[in-house]
């Protein structure tokens, strides 16, 4: 018997603009990864590291003047959630 993988989810033209975007900005060194997100499985690490990346962009160009999440913020935010299917 054997165990099928579930296919690994993709993202949004405007999710992959925004990742991006905050790797370009905060960890260039992650760039090689965006070519293969979504063909395989990220490690631990490398999830992290995306995911800092973006929380570092959430706090630089997501949050209002009253500290709430502005609407950039929130689709950040969703993506942030959204790696740990990757």
């Amino acid at each position: 018997m054997s165990t099928r993988r579930s296919p690994l989810p993709s993202l949004s033209c405007v999710e992959r603009s925004l990742l991006s975007a905050a790797v370009e900005r905060h960890q260039p060194m992650l760039k090689p990864l965006l070519i293969t997100l979504g063909s395989e499985p990220l490690s631990d690490d490398q999830r992290e590291h995306l995911r800092e990346a973006l929380a570092d962009e959430l706090l630089k160009v997501g949050l209002s003047k009253d500290g709430e999440p502005n609407p950039l913020g929130v689709k950040i935010d969703d993506l942030i959630g959204k790696l740990s299917y990757f």
